[in-house]
């Protein structure tokens, strides 16, 4: 098992390639037969189709007969002839054929089986496809945003979804030549990329791109070399879960905003988000784990679980409290996460790049420091960290859960030694499991991981998550990953959108005069936008709310709330479980520079001598409930500036407090501003919650970043 996780030669040298000059491909000029890439300054992306018969004469009459809406009878080949931006995956004549075939074989040799799979194509002939699957397959090849293979820096996904709303994942690879290769949803090859047109970006590909049409547990069941995992997961009823999806059928992405943002032009009324789904994301342990474990038999699993978990419902394998049923669990995670956050929903936030506003994640996140975040399981009441490891770490590059502290290193119990940092591997290093395999489904996205994970609340106390953990706002509720709110791709002169009331379980909204919005990320600077991943959730209005704390281990806690002073903010007094939480907190900034905390452009480090004086600063402000935003956060890469440097981005210590295990903390909000005024918005940056024992260490104080 441990060879097959080795990240083979030929991925270093793809890894290699595409770090030179910051991209995929540029750097890769010498590997690449750049023959096929060219540029047309009269044909739009009908048009170069229409002229190529003999390679793409089939993809043009499934786009013909493909609707681009159900109000519209326009056609998607009509569609691509106008003026727009657009990526289309090009399929061959014979992708076509060859996709046909295999579907309706698919479908023929099931029928009238238990295993019946109802594929919607009857027969190989493209002029017996129905305009409903034309149009499927259709929108599978097309997003509404043109994207070179080069905006894509290593094995992810593209920044947005194709217009039936999936998501188009695209990895990197070489042949047996050495000689980079692209491949889109894991098997169809690039054959000819970045085909400029006069509206969009030609990709020619080997096969039809079709993402899974099945739930993430059922494409599960399709591996064999999962097979261990995937009983488990039936037999613990938790697949049931795993098939939800449509949250509202009614939900109408059109409506907008009961009231523009004060910060919109006069009368804008920011959208809705674009679908209401729940989604997941499935960390799948190979066979070969449980072998290697000993764990060849449900017994001895059985066994080892209730080592872990206890033997509460033994035998009710559908009951939360059974130990097979929490170990299963805990490999589901809450939300939709994709390897990395080119684009909506990454496990942590790397490598994205506003289209719009160019903002760079790799710049405001240096990754001389370790990149996070944390995310709840379908176990009651537990938590993963997922880690980016920081330059020079020895894991640094992986993706890793559950990472220890001290660089990976600590381990407070050694029975946990195989259950902590786990490595999530790439769909590349996947196929080398199970060939063929796909972590794309309807409703989330599957990953392999190489280590079977265990929720121990005295290591994550005591190790994982002994350590300020911070959250980004948007991070807080998965429904805003779910469903491409977070991390939005800001267009033109938009970048507001209205989260409507019981959107997000865990926020609850009090009163009918409060606003939620998300506001995609912009361009950060010391002096103006300063936020913590380039977005934040504002609530504008009289407001009160409050949201769910996230699960963590029982114990005492500093909970501190980051936020952007601003002349638009009033006065919000915070709770915690109904409980007022200090006096309230004057978030204006006022026309001469000064705050709640002072004149802050005075505080900033560079306005000290020497370290010692920026210490004993530190400290003075502690003491008066605040802190500087974090160093690691650079707002101005130019010139190397952390927030630390920002004279509006500060955190207000909210309270120590204890938490208790197994039960909700919410968090509370409510404007307390007097007299009739429009100054009542309530910046969300970020939120910390910090183990009480990290803050009164004197022989380890905590650091800056």
């Amino acid at each position: 098992m441990k060879n097959n996780f080795l990240t083979k030669t030929k991925y270093l040298l793809a890894f290699l390639a595409m770090g030179i000059m910051g991209c995929a491909f540029v750097g890769c000029s010498e590997d690449i037969d750049q023959s096929n890439r060219y540029t047309f300054t009269g044909e739009t992306i009908t048009d170069y189709l229409e002229n190529r018969p003999e390679q793409f004469s089939k993809f043009c009459y499934i786009l013909d007969r493909a609707k681009i809406g159900k109000s519209t009878s326009g056609s998607i080949l009509k569609t691509l002839s106008t003026y727009g931006s657009y990526t289309c995956f090009a399929p061959i004549n014979s992708a076509i054929d060859e996709y046909l075939l295999e579907q309706y074989t698919i479908w023929e040799t099931t029928k009238g089986t238990e295993d019946e799979e109802d594929t919607g194509i009857y027969s190989p002939y493209i002029e017996e496809l129905s305009d409903s699957m034309a149009t499927v397959i259709a929108k599978n090849h097309i997003i509404e945003t043109a994207y070179f293979t080069t905006d894509i820096k290593s094995d992810g996904a593209f920044p947005s979804n194709n217009i039936n709303n999936r998501i188009t994942s695209i990895n990197f690879d070489n042949d047996e030549l050495g000689n980079l290769v692209v491949f889109i949803n894991g098997n169809a090859k690039v054959l000819s990329s970045d085909i400029e047109t006069e509206n969009g970006i030609v990709h020619t590909v080997d096969k039809v791109v079709a993402p899974s049409n099945k739930m993430i547990c059922d494409h599960f069941e399709q591996y064999k070399e999962f097979s261990i995992h995937s009983d488990l997961i039936t037999r613990t009823g938790l697949d049931e879960k795993l098939r939800i999806y449509e949250l509202d059928p009614e939900y109408d992405k059109y409506q907008t905003s009961d009231a523009p943002m004060s910060t919109s032009a006069a009368g804008t009324k920011a959208p809705y988000p674009e679908s209401y789904y729940q989604k997941y994301t499935l960390l799948a342990v190979p066979n070969q784990v449980y072998e290697e474990l000993g764990l060849d038999t449900f017994e001895k699993l059985e066994e080892y679980a209730e080592r872990w978990y206890g033997d509460q419902a033994k035998g009710d394998y559908k009951n939360p409290q059974n130990a097979i049923n929490k170990l299963i669990a805990y490999h589901i995670i809450d939300r939709e996460l994709l390897y990395d956050g080119n684009r909506t929903g990454g496990f942590v936030m790397d490598g994205y790049v506003s289209q719009e506003t160019k903002f760079k994640s790799n710049d405001n996140l240096p990754k001389e420091f370790n990149r996070y975040d944390y995310f709840e399981t379908l176990q009651p009441y537990t938590i993963i960290k997922a880690t980016r490891p920081r330059l020079e770490a020895p894991l640094a590059g992986k993706l890793v859960l559950n990472y220890a502290q001290e660089d990976g290193t600590k381990i407070s119990n050694e029975d946990m030694a195989k259950h902590i940092n786990a490595i999530v591997l790439t769909e590349a290093e996947a196929k080398d499991i199970q060939e063929g395999f796909s972590g794309n489904t309807t409703n989330g996205y599957i990953w392999v991981i190489d280590r079977l994970l265990i929720y121990n609340e005295d290591e994550m106390a005591g190790n994982v998550l002994y350590e300020r953990m911070r959250w980004d706002a948007s991070s807080l509720f998965p429904e805003l990953t779910n469903n491409n709110v977070r991390w939005h791709q800001r267009k033109a002169g938009f970048y507001e959108i209205y989260i409507p009331d019981g959107f997000c379980k865990r926020l609850r909204i009090n009163n009918k005069t409060t606003y939620p919005f998300y506001l995609t990320p912009n361009e950060t600077g010391v002096g103006g936008w300063a936020n913590y991943q380039g977005d934040e959730l504002l609530i504008d209005g009289q407001y009160n709310f409050e949201y769910r704390l996230p699960h963590l281990p029982e114990g005492v806690y500093e909970i501190r709330f980051g936020f952007g002073f601003s002349s638009a903010r009033g006065i919000c007094q915070f709770y915690l479980d109904k409980e007022p939480q200090g006096i309230p907190v004057d978030m204006f900034l006022y026309g001469d520079g000064s705050t709640a905390v002072g004149k802050t452009s005075d505080f900033i480090d560079s306005k000290f001598d020497t370290e010692d004086e920026i210490d004993e600063f530190d400290k003075s402000l502690r003491n008066r409930g605040w802190m500087k935003g974090p160093a690691s956060v650079i707002l101005d890469a130019a010139n190397g500036k952390s927030m630390r440097e920002s004279s509006v981005a500060y955190r207000r210590i909210v309270t120590q407090t204890f938490l208790s295990g197994g039960e909700d903390h919410w968090l509370g909000f409510k404007d307390v501003t007097k007299g009739s005024t429009n100054l009542r918005q309530c910046s969300q940056d970020y939120l910390e919650i910090v183990p009480r024992g990290i803050i009164t260490d004197l022989r380890k104080p905590e650091d800056k970043n």
